[in-house]
């Protein structure tokens, strides 16, 4: 069951989305609005992993970007990484138990080597969170990112998320260094328990 998903929207078996105060509206906009402002950067490539939660960013995104899908998210930084060197800018579109994965690529390269990236991440484990081990890297995304260097913006305004997308962005390659912005399910919704 899907409810505020947009039509063709790709769903998990047995998993559903509640939108945020029950405004549909707003899950029928997050997405493309953070795929403009990604796209307003000048971005090249796109990684990410197949996820329910980001598969419309991703569907969105990689309309205007190469999509490489990554087995695990931590590769993604790699990609990005590659793809900095080559030439291109690049985006990681994740959720962040994913991005938890990434803190030893992030803090060992991403960081040290000034390899930019922006990261447009929805977050689990805060308002709405059923499964209780979301809640560590969910609900301490921002901090974490700080204690390893690494800026952060947690949007939880779906009418902020093409400005603060699209400034992060601009930070991001402008300075060289990684910047992630945190979609909260205020603007994503969130998943619903099994029954």
């Amino acid at each position: 069951m899907v409810v505020g998903a947009t039509e063709g929207a790709r769903t998990e078996q047995g998993r559903g989305f509640i939108s945020p105060s029950g405004v549909e509206a707003i899950m029928t906009e997050w997405f493309e609005d953070a795929a403009a402002a990604v796209e307003a950067t000048g971005v090249d490539v796109a990684a990410y992993l197949p996820d329910t939660m980001v598969a419309p960013l991703a569907d969105a995104v990689e309309r205007e970007t190469r999509l490489v899908r990554v087995a695990r998210e931590e590769a993604a930084v790699g990609v990005l990484a590659g793809a900095w060197i080559g030439g291109s800018d690049g985006v990681l579109i994740c959720q962040s138990s994913g991005l938890a994965n990434c803190f030893n690529a992030l803090a060992s390269l991403s960081v040290p080597a000034r390899l930019p990236f922006l990261a447009v991440v929805t977050r689990r484990g805060d308002l709405g969170e059923f499964n209780l081990a979301q809640v560590p890297g969910g609900y301490n995304m921002p901090a974490l990112l700080d204690d390893v260097g690494v800026r952060n913006r947690v949007v939880d305004d779906p009418d902020r998320v093409a400005e603060t997308v699209r400034m992060a962005g601009e930070t991001a390659f402008s300075t060289r260094t990684p910047y992630v912005v945190l979609l909260d399910s205020t603007v994503t919704g969130y998943k619903e328990e099994s029954e």
